[in-house]
């Protein structure tokens, strides 16, 4: 046996609680009152996301890894969306296990513009391809000015890579927190 099994499960298991958790919360929304300026709902998104590996951003730690990861799909609040994110692994912080430090930042654009700006850290695996983030909602522009929230981001493995890019999908499950009237799509 090589214990591959286990050790699978045991990277895989901390995620799997953390997303069934995220899925179990009820939604909640702001008080109606006049006093009230924000409304907090769920928030999930499932994309596509098309990943390059190329040139670190400014700030990466030194010998990082990085790539750039065009996303589209849909998301509650945004409707269809578009996306682009910087994603920097920390390799020379990964372990032994080949898992380290991760984060990703960018920003998701709905079809009429206004976008919703995300930054996320979390944990990447090489002998599994599995990425897992808490990400933060840091604002945005038009209707998200303003907003907020937090989650998780899951990653699973590539559905295609062939040692430079690949895609695959992407799913995320919180809460934003909108100013009161930006609601999102109707």
């Amino acid at each position: 046996m090589t214990g591959r099994g286990p050790r699978r499960l045991a990277t895989l298991l901390p995620v799997a609680v953390t997303l069934l958790l995220a899925l179990s919360v009820p939604a909640t929304a702001g008080a109606d009152t006049a006093e009230d300026a924000t409304t907090e709902q769920s928030f999930a998104a499932r994309l596509n996301g098309a990943f390059a590996f190329g040139p670190c951003p400014e700030g990466a730690p030194q010998g990082a890894q990085c790539l750039t990861d065009d996303v589209h799909g849909r998301a509650t609040a945004l409707g269809r969306v578009t996306g682009r994110f910087d994603v920097v692994f920390d390799v020379a912080a990964f372990g032994e296990d080949q898992c380290g430090p991760i984060r990703k930042e960018g920003a998701l654009t709905a079809a009429n513009g206004d976008q919703l700006t995300i930054r996320a850290t979390g944990t990447f695996c090489f002998t599994n391809t599995i990425a897992a983030y808490v990400f933060t909602i840091t604002g945005g522009t038009g209707r998200f000015e303003g907003a907020g929230g937090d989650g998780v981001w899951y990653v699973p493995a590539p559905t295609t890579f062939d040692g430079t890019s690949g895609n695959g999908p992407e799913y995320l499950y919180g809460a934003i927190v909108l100013q009161r009237g930006d609601q999102g799509p109707r």
